[in-house]
Parts: C-alpha cells; sequence; structure tokens
C-alpha cells in the first residue's frame, strides 16, 4: 500500500499540470467540443420562396469566397470563431450583407432578399404625365397610371420599352438601380376618313390602301357608329341587337391587319348621341321634347341624352368592343349636346351653363379610365368654332376641360362652315390656308403641351391647291391632320409622296 502513494501523487500533480478536473466516482467525463465546420445559409427571394442562383460572398476577415444557392436556396459556408460577413444579392434582388459575429445555435442562418424596384414615369406632350401606356422590361409589363406613374418588382437591368396609341414606340436602357423616365413623341397623323360602305374589301378600298402605301397617308377613320345610329361591326352589345343598329359591313381585325403591313394606325369613330335609331327605339334614352312627350328631333337629327347614363353606356360599350377587335383610337364624335336647343326639352340631368361642359368632361374622363387599360387612345372631335369660343359654344364643348380628358382633340375647321366676318374674311370659304392657320393658332394658343391637336380638313369643293394650303397650314404647326369627305372621294393630287 505504501509504494502505491508515489503514484497517486503524480497523477494528482500532472492533473492539476494539465487543469483538468478530477474525475468523480460516478460520473463521465463531458466530451470535448469544436468549432463547426460549416454553417447552413438559407436565401429566400422577395416572396419567402427559396432563391436558386443568388450569389454569396463570405468575407472571412479579408479573404472571400463567392458560392452560388442550389436549387433549394442553400450555400454551406466554412465558419470562423473570428466571424464573417455575407453579401448576397440575387437576380432582381437587393444585395443585402449580414455581419454574423456568433454563429447561431441551430448553425443555419436565413437570408430574405429585398426585390428590386423600378418606379417610373412616362411623359408625352410638353412632358406632361401619359396615362395607359404599356411599360414592358423583359418579361414584365404594366401600364403606366393617371399620373403617368408605373412600378415593377423583381426585375434586372435591361431595355425598358414603352407603347401608347397615338405616340411613336419609346425604349431607355435602366442600368437596375434608380427611377426611370420615358419621354414619348406623338405619332403625327396624316389621315383619311372611310366610309362604311366602302371600308374593308371592294376596288375603292384597295385605292385607299394605295393611297396609303404611296403618298403621305399613314392613318384611316372607319365609323364604329355613324350618325345615322347604325353599327358597323360585331360587338355583342345587347343595345345594338335591341334597337335595330346592326349593320355590320367590315371587320376591325381585318382591317387592322392590313393597316399593320403597312405600317397605318387605325382610329374608329363612334358617333356618341347623335343617333336617330336608338333615341327612337329607346325613349328613355333619349332628350324629350315636352311639348309631345317625344324623342326630341331638329333638322332630321335625334339626340339620346348625354347626361343619361344608360346613352352614355351604349357608346362606351361600342368603344370598349372596338378596342378589344383591334381599333388603336377611338374618336367620339357628337360628344355634345345639340346646338340651337330648344327650351322645351327634358334631360335626367343638367342642361345648365355650368353643368354641360362637366357632363361631357366626365363622359370622356369615364371613356379614358376603361379605354386606357386596353391599350386605346380617346380623341374627340369638336365644332371649329369651340377653338376661339371661351365657353362651351352651348353644347358641352369647352375647350380645356376637353384637353384634360383626351389624347387628342380633332376641331373640325371646315372654312365652309364659317359664316360671313369670320378672321375678317367676307367669305372664309374663299380663304382655306387663312382660315386653318387664324382656327389652329386659337386654339394651340389655349391648350399647347396638355393634349394632341390634329384638326379635320376640308376635302369637298375644294382643288388640290385649296386642300393643300389647309394642309401646310397645319404641318407649319407641326401638327398632324385629317381629311374629310363624306363619301371617302379624296382629292389625291394635294397629297404628298410616302415619307
Amino acid at each position: 500500500m505504501k509504494r502505491l502513494l508515489p503514484l497517486l501523487a503524480l497523477v494528482v500533480a500532472l492533473s492539476a499540470c494539465v487543469a483538468t478536473p478530477p474525475l468523480v466516482m460516478g460520473e463521465v467525463a463531458p466530451p470535448l467540443t469544436f468549432p463547426p465546420d460549416e454553417m447552413l445559409v438559407s436565401v429566400l427571394d422577395y416572396t419567402g420562396a427559396p432563391l436558386a442562383g443568388a450569389s454569396v460572398e463570405v468575407d472571412t476577415q479579408g479573404t472571400v469566397d463567392l458560392l452560388e444557392t442550389d436549387e433549394v436556396g442553400h450555400a454551406f459556408v466554412k465558419w470562423n470563431e473570428a466571424g464573417i460577413t455575407l453579401t448576397v444579392d440575387g437576380p432582381a434582388h437587393d444585395a443585402q450583407t449580414v455581419a454574423v459575429d456568433l454563429l447561431p445555435e441551430s448553425q443555419d442562418l436565413q437570408v430574405r432578399l429585398s426585390a428590386t424596384v423600378l418606379e417610373g414615369l412616362v411623359t408625352g406632350v410638353g412632358g406632361n404625365p401619359l396615362p395607359g401606356a404599356r411599360v414592358t422590361l423583359a418579361d414584365q409589363t404594366v401600364i403606366s397610371d393617371a399620373d403617368g406613374a408605373f412600378q415593377m418588382v423583381a426585375v434586372e437591368a435591361g431595355e425598358l420599352s414603352v407603347e401608347r396609341s397615338a405616340y411613336l414606340p419609346g425604349s431607355i436602357e435602366w442600368s437596375g438601380t434608380g427611377a426611370a423616365t420615358v419621354g414619348l413623341e406623338p405619332f403625327v397623323v396624316r389621315g383619311l376618313y372611310v366610309n362604311p360602305v366602302v371600308t374593308g374589301s371592294g376596288e375603292r378600298w384597295d385605292e385607299i390602301l394605295d393611297l396609303v402605301e404611296n403618298t403621305e397617308i399613314n392613318t384611316l377613320v372607319v365609323d364604329i357608329k355613324s350618325e345615322g345610329g347604325e353599327v358597323y361591326i360585331e360587338t355583342g352589345v345587347p343595345l345594338v341587337d335591341e334597337v335595330g343598329a346592326s349593320n355590320v359591313t367590315y371587320d376591325p381585325a381585318s382591317v387592322r391587319a392590313q393597316l399593320d403591313e403597312l405600317g397605318a394606325y387605325l382610329i374608329g369613330r363612334v358617333v356618341t348621341f347623335q343617333d336617330p335609331i336608338a333615341a327612337q327605339a329607346r325613349p328613355d334614352l333619349a332628350i324629350i321634347d315636352t311639348t309631345n312627350g317625344q324623342p326630341y328631333e331638329k333638322n332630321d337629327q335625334y339626340f339620346l341624352d348625354p347626361t343619361d347614363p344608360g346613352a352614355q353606356r351604349y357608346a362606351l360599350d361600342l368603344a370598349v368592343a372596338a378596342c378589344n377587335a383591334g381599333i388603336s383610337e377611338i374618336q367620339f364624335d357628337y360628344v355634345r349636346y345639340p346646338d340651337g336647343l330648344s327650351d322645351a326639352t327634358r334631360f335626367d340631368g343638367t342642361r345648365s351653363d355650368e353643368g354641360r361642359p362637366q357632363v361631357i368632361a366626365d363622359f370622356l374622363a369615364t371613356a379614358q379610365s376603361e379605354l386606357h387599360p386596353l391599350g386605346c387612345a380617346v380623341s374627340a372631335d369638336i365644332f371649329g368654332f369651340i377653338t376661339r369660343a371661351a365657353d362651351d359654344g352651348g353644347i358641352g364643348q369647352q375647350l380645356e376641360m376637353l384637353a384634360g380628358v383626351t389624347d387628342a382633340i380633332s376641331p373640325m375647321i371646315y372654312p365652309s362652315h364659317y359664316s360671313t366676318g369670320w378672321y375678317g374674311f367676307e367669305v372664309p370659304n374663299d380663304h382655306p390656308g387663312p382660315m386653318i392657320a387664324n382656327a389652329m393658332d386659337d386654339g394651340l394658343e389655349r391648350i399647347i403641351g396638355d393634349v394632341i391637336f390634329r384638326p379635320w380638313l376640308q376635302d369637298f369643293w375644294y382643288d388640290a391647291s385649296q386642300v393643300r394650303a389647309q394642309i401646310d397650314e397645319a404641318e407649319a404647326r407641326d401638327a398632324g391632320w385629317l381629311l374629310w369627305h363624306p363619301g371617302s372621294t379624296f382629292t389625291t393630287g394635294a397629297l404628298g409622296p410616302a415619307n
């Protein structure tokens, strides 16, 4: 027994040297632990889903390694007791840097990235916000809102392209950071009105297409619904059949395809409130003559009530159908109260001086809200004298108000429609060039920068030089133009060559 004491003392001494606790009978020594070799990094996208292909840059005290997440969003990172810094980035997401000083108990670090967001603006005439534009970046497309603004979520750098009816397409290269503004230039229309009897087929139609191909003409205006109340395309609008207005003469998709081949623009004309068919078939939608209780009539014209929601809905439904069928722009004609209106009339709503222009403006604003998301522009035909009249001319067409709710305005500044004394001329019709110049100057002075100004010009009773005089005045003001002949028989000698 005495021999064992020195050996036991040696064991105790050695134990003290290595600073290990003494063994206690009945207990097991704790296992030695070491830092783990790896930490699992799980990368999630902005929706919370695993993000494959994300880059994970690992900075360990100045030593940098670059990893990539696998198909389930995982990357395995070597741990260092001194801590590591991770910079995580992924396609269409913003980079995020995470400093890790202590290893998570689970040895699993989750990083959720934020999507890259593009805030942008589309502008048009005069740099003003342009609503209803289609903005495309890679496989994502959005529509600019009423303020011309748009937002794209989870996008990468690339070409940002913008399209909008009534405007030339535009594009910019987006760097992947910061806001973007894309300015579009108006498409300068040089157009013809095409009678529905002619539209879509036949020898005369071919002649008109020949003008589009071989002259400066780049636009055709076709009737969806005429002042006679007839509807010339299939629309699916129940009221068309109910009142007996259907007279289908052409397929707008076919017409659109033909014009696309020629690089031309297609406008659909919708006569809005002048409608002898619907007014007589549905008196509840019409202005009523209180002397006899019948739909109001003057000079063989019958008008639907501009204040009646059903009458407004009819025109809007036709416009939506036309837009869906391939029309690029809806041009509302007769979008007004009757002129020279009798006091013996009844409306659902107001006919006051203050109320009339608001009714028409509200209708066109509604049209924009419904047609812009479909890719259609909204324009309005107005009386020529409205370019000078400060008020609504008694018909609800107040120039500045209309400019705020349309993409284009087309005043019908036919010299033959002005009476003696206008702009100092005893016979205005004898002075086509000066009449157009004066009327346009009046209008442009009031609305420049707010809306596309595109007048209707007179192509009846005139020779080629007189028609050309009007065109020259419009083009001198950098404006487009439309030629009106009710039968679509145009003075081709007035037209310049294809551009």
